[in-house]
C-alpha cells in the first residue's frame, strides 16, 4: 500500500495573467550567447518564483537548467575544448527550444508535448520539486537535445555529425549527468521537512537510477537519424513529432511515481 502525503498547494501556485505576459515578454527574443542564456534562465527564474513560488513545477527545473548552464559557462572558460565554436552554439540553440516551450504556453498557444507535461502539472501539490526537476529534465535532454545539435551543425556549416561534433555533445550531457545527484542541494531542506529518512534515502536512489536522463546514446542516435532526414521537412517533422510523442509518454510515468511519494 503507498501512502500518499498531502500538503496544500504552494503559495503563488494560482494562475496569474499578468505573471504569464511577464513571462512571454521576457522570452520575446531568445539569446545570442552563453552569458545571455544564464542571464536569460536567471531572470526567468525571478519571475516564476514572484508569480507562482519556489515549488512551482517550472520554477523547480528552471532552477536546476540555470546551475547546470552555469556549469556549462565554467567549462567554456576553460581550455578542455578543441571546438568551443560549437559548444557555445549547442549551448544556446538548446536552450532557446526551452525557452520557446516556455512563451508558448504564456502565450497561450500550444507547447511541444513533451514539456505540456510538466506545465500542465506545475501546480500539482501531490509532486515533490525534485520530481518536477527530474521530469524537466527528461523534457530538455530526450525531447530538444537532438534536434538541438542537428540545428547547431546547420547555422555553423557543419557537413556531418563527426567527432568534434560528438565531443561537444557529450559535454552538455554530461554537465547534466553531473548535477543529477546535486539536485538535493536545493530541494533538501523541504524533502527532510516532509519525508522521513528512509523515504529520502530511497527518493534520491530513484533520482540517481532515472535512466532516460543519462541516455547519452539513445539521444545521439536520434541525431544521427534527424541529421539524415534534415532535407526532407515532412520527414523531419514527423520523427520530431514521434520524439515528442515518447518523451511526453516517459514524462507522464515520472511525474505520475513522484505523485506517489
Amino acid at each position: 500500500m503507498t501512502t500518499t502525503i498531502e500538503r496544500p498547494p504552494p503559495e503563488g501556485a494560482a494562475d496569474r495573467p499578468e505573471h504569464r505576459a511577464e513571462v512571454a515578454a521576457l522570452l520575446a527574443t531568445g539569446p545570442e550567447d552563453v552569458p545571455g542564456v544564464v542571464a536569460r534562465l536567471a531572470e526567468l527564474q525571478e519571475v516564476l518564483e514572484r508569480g507562482w513560488g519556489k515549488e512551482d513545477g517550472l520554477s523547480c527545473f528552471n532552477h536546476v537548467y540555470t546551475q547546470i548552464t552555469r556549469g556549462i559557462a565554467e567549462q567554456l572558460a576553460t581550455d578542455l575544448f578543441a571546438d568551443r565554436e560549437f559548444l557555445e552554439r549547442f549551448d544556446v540553440e538548446f536552450a532557446r527550444r526551452y525557452l520557446a516551450a516556455v512563451r508558448a504556453d504564456a502565450c497561450g498557444d500550444t507547447p511541444p508535448r513533451a514539456w505540456a507535461v510538466l506545465l500542465r502539472q506545475r501546480s500539482n501539490p501531490r509532486i515533490d520539486p525534485m520530481g518536477f526537476a527530474v521530469a524537466g529534465v527528461n523534457a530538455h535532454v530526450n525531447y530538444d537535445l537532438a534536434p538541438a545539435l542537428v540545428r547547431t551543425c546547420t547555422v555553423l556549416g557543419r557537413p556531418s555529425l563527426g567527432l568534434d561534433e560528438r565531443q561537444g555533445f557529450n559535454a552538455v550531457n554530461s554537465v547534466f549527468a553531473l548535477q543529477m545527484p546535486r539536485l538535493l542541494e536545493h530541494f533538501e531542506g523541504w524533502l527532510l521537512r516532509t519525508l522521513d529518512a528512509t523515504l529520502l534515502e530511497q527518493l534520491i536512489g530513484a533520482v540517481a537510477d532515472v535512466p532516460v536522463v543519462l541516455a547519452r546514446e539513445v539521444a545521439w542516435r536520434q541525431a544521427l537519424e534527424l541529421w539524415e532526414r534534415r532535407s526532407k521537412p515532412a520527414e523531419y517533422e514527423l520523427e520530431c513529432e514521434a520524439l515528442d510523442k515518447r518523451t511526453a509518454l516517459v514524462g507522464r510515468g515520472l511525474l505520475t511515481i513522484a505523485g506517489l511519494w
